[in-house]
């Protein structure tokens, strides 16, 4: 008796199972992920994080105040700014938003819980090798597509700074997967990028950033239709769609979100408007 001829695993009569072309599907080196899952997936990454998560790096622009020692000049008195809550020259810093390891670390594990990172090279005893500049390149893997990403430390040392040239890199690699993108501004890279010297030109101070001049620009908008509800909603629509409303400004000695600020403004104007109305109406 001839022996029987199993079929192939994961084919019948019919053809290949459902099973095999589920797995057909799924494209080479993805861990399982459908390239559709992956896209939604990866987007969630550049979904805006919220302004609890949002923290700020405090960096002197004014070459006066740098040369007095950090404690302000003439046109920058020392005060404690609303934003970065630290005692830096009035007028005379900028504040660069980012997000901390911890904030990142979440966003990558709602992402994806098997997200994993690497390093680029390491040593003979298999710890992550760092480059000439005492700097980290990565390898960082979220849905199963991998990106580089490159860490420093700054001036840290010791633990701290193998700690910090992880958490570095790590933030580096996710904003290449478009992670808290939205927080650098076309200035803020080219600070960073020029390591500072961009802001100054010729011994002549450059202005806040771009984004800083746009909050000037609202703040006026918002004064000039502070008594117009209409104003008002259009000020809110514009804060939101420059992703402004999160920023906060004084009023009396609180700091208030220019979002919670109008909106409160709006509702007090339409409810005097509506009572204006019962009353010509009675």
């Amino acid at each position: 008796m001839a022996n029987a001829i199993e079929a192939p695993a994961g084919t019948t009569a019919e053809g290949p199972t459902s099973h095999t072309l589920f797995q057909a599907d799924r494209p080479a080196n993805t861990f399982g992920y459908t390239r559709q899952e992956q896209i939604e997936a990866l987007h969630k990454l550049r979904e805006p994080f919220a302004p609890t998560e949002i923290r700020y790096l405090p960096r002197v622009w004014c070459k006066a105040c740098k040369n007095a020692g950090w404690n302000g000049c003439q046109n920058h008195p020392v005060a404690k700014c609303g934003k970065c809550k630290q005692k830096m020259p009035n007028g005379g810093h900028i504040d660069l938003a980012y997000v901390g390891h911890a904030e990142a670390t979440n966003r990558l594990l709602n992402v994806d819980p098997f997200w994993d990172w690497e390093p680029l090279t390491v040593d003979e005893r298999g710890l992550p090798q760092a480059d000439g500049y005492k700097g980290l390149w990565i390898r960082l893997t979220v849905c199963g597509m991998t990106r580089l990403g490159y860490g420093h430390a700054g001036d840290k040392t010791g633990g701290d700074a193998v700690k910090e040239v992880i958490g570095d890199a790590i933030r580096n690699a996710g904003m290449r997967f478009g992670m808290a993108l939205d927080l650098w501004t076309t200035s803020d890279l080219e600070i960073i990028e020029s390591g500072g010297a961009s802001l100054e030109q010729d011994g002549q101070e450059k202005p806040p950033n771009a984004a800083g001049q746009e909050l000037e620009k609202l703040k006026a908008k918002v004064n000039a239709g502070w008594n117009n509800a209409l104003s008002c909603e259009q000020n809110l629509h514009e804060a939101r769609k420059k992703n402004l409303h999160h920023e906060e400004v004084p009023v009396g000695d609180l700091m208030v979100r220019i979002e919670d600020l109008l909106t409160r403004r709006i509702n007090e104007l339409k409810a005097a408007q509506g009572g204006d109305t019962e009353r010509n109406a009675a």
